[in-house]
């Protein structure tokens, strides 16, 4: 079943957020609410699901980005891609995980296509408009090293971090690519600058805040 979580977050933005296939990676669209102009976030799995809610909502997307290359956050992206026209946005450092998508399939019983290339890559800080709107791009290795959280004002402050940080938790760092140390490098150095009211998004699970992180994040304390 398709849970949706509604935000109002600011008149000039769509969000909607929800968790997709069997690993429930949260996917979410954000759009301009003057232009209708849309990006999706990790669009992991269920792509007939993800593409109903942008009907719904009447937006155009433009991209579809990436927090990183992990089969649960970019099982739908070729769908969704070649249903909606969009660009399909990632961190080079995370080419080789997003191009071996059916082998990361496979290691779980699944099966997968081969991926649509990526129209093209992330740096960090730059910044991803879509309408009125716009994503600070922060590239936060330690996940995988092409791990990347998008930074957003319109919305808060808030942050999606992907896998990198979650509530009370890290993401695991023991698959291709991962470091204990870069993440947690990452997440001090990058993530716990932010302001404590900022809002963090995670790629699973609940929301929280980096105040809230700094305070009881056995990971980090």
């Amino acid at each position: 079943m398709l849970i949706l979580r509604w935000f109002c977050i600011d008149t000039i933005m769509i969000y909607r957020t929800f968790p997709v296939g069997s690993f429930q990676c949260n996917c979410s669209l954000l759009a301009c609410e003057e232009t209708k102009e849309a990006i999706l976030i990790d669009p992991g799995d269920e792509a007939e699901e993800i593409l109903s809610v942008v009907r719904e909502l009447g937006v155009k997307v433009l991209y579809a980005i990436h927090t990183h290359a992990h089969l649960d956050h970019i099982g739908a992206t070729r769908k969704v891609s070649e249903e909606t026209g969009c660009e399909i946005l990632l961190h080079k450092e995370d080419l080789f995980l997003y191009e071996n998508l059916p082998m990361q399939a496979s290691l779980f019983g699944l099966e997968a296509e081969e991926p649509t290339p990526p129209h093209r890559f992330v740096d960090d800080e730059e910044e991803i408009i879509f309408g009125k709107c716009r994503l600070e791009v922060i590239h936060t290795p330690g996940h995988t090293p092409g791990s990347i959280c998008f930074q957003m004002e319109e919305a808060g402050p808030s942050l999606f971090t992907g896998d990198t940080l979650f509530q009370n938790g890290i993401g695991r760092t023991d698959l291709w690519g991962g470091s204990f140390e870069k993440i947690i490098d990452s997440i001090k150095g990058r993530i716990l600058q932010l302001d404590d009211d900022t809002a963090v998004h995670p790629g699973h699970g609940p929301s929280t805040t980096v105040g809230d992180e700094r305070r009881k994040n056995p990971f980090l304390i």
